[in-house]
């Protein structure tokens, strides 16, 4: 296992970074590791906030709930890497990987990978849903994968 510090990721089997847990970022990680999307909810304005913060983006509130999102967003922006990220061999194996902001449902912008979807099929504007794996026995991550139109 690879030498870290606190302000970076730890590496797992699978040779891919691990998030370092805070107190602040725990309910995030847990709460992915048991399949569900929960982001911080301003009780004084109704913000979602991504990433996890003391107080609240919009009106500087620290009256923040963890509180279930939907599950659904669309994409904003998105990078197409075919190449082996941050010299992490674990990568290798999901190569190219397709990172997008997703607009969620809610209103928070999150940054996420999209999987399950052909480089050349992915576009600004396609609609997508959350779905989690897992990556330790404490976390999970959310990545979305394309909405089938009903």
């Amino acid at each position: 296992m690879a030498d870290t510090t606190p302000n970076e990721p730890s590496n797992t089997p699978s040779n891919k970074p691990l998030p370092v847990i805070t107190d602040l970022t725990r309910p995030f990680w847990t709460a992915a590791k048991e399949g569900l999307l929960v982001l911080q909810k301003c009780q004084r304005c109704g913000t979602f906030n991504f990433h996890p913060k003391a107080w609240c983006i919009d009106c500087g509130s620290r009256e923040l709930v963890w509180t279930p999102a939907q599950p659904f967003g669309t994409v904003y922006s998105f990078t197409i890497s075919r190449s082996v990220a941050m010299n992490y061999p674990g990568w290798q194996a999901e190569l190219p990987v397709l990172m997008c902001l997703i607009d969620l449902d809610d209103g928070a912008r999150m940054y996420a990978q999209v999987t399950h979807c052909a480089p050349e099929a992915l576009h600004i504007g396609m609609r997508v849903q959350v779905h989690f794996e897992s990556i330790s026995d404490e976390a999970g991550i959310p990545k979305f994968r394309p909405l089938l139109a009903a």
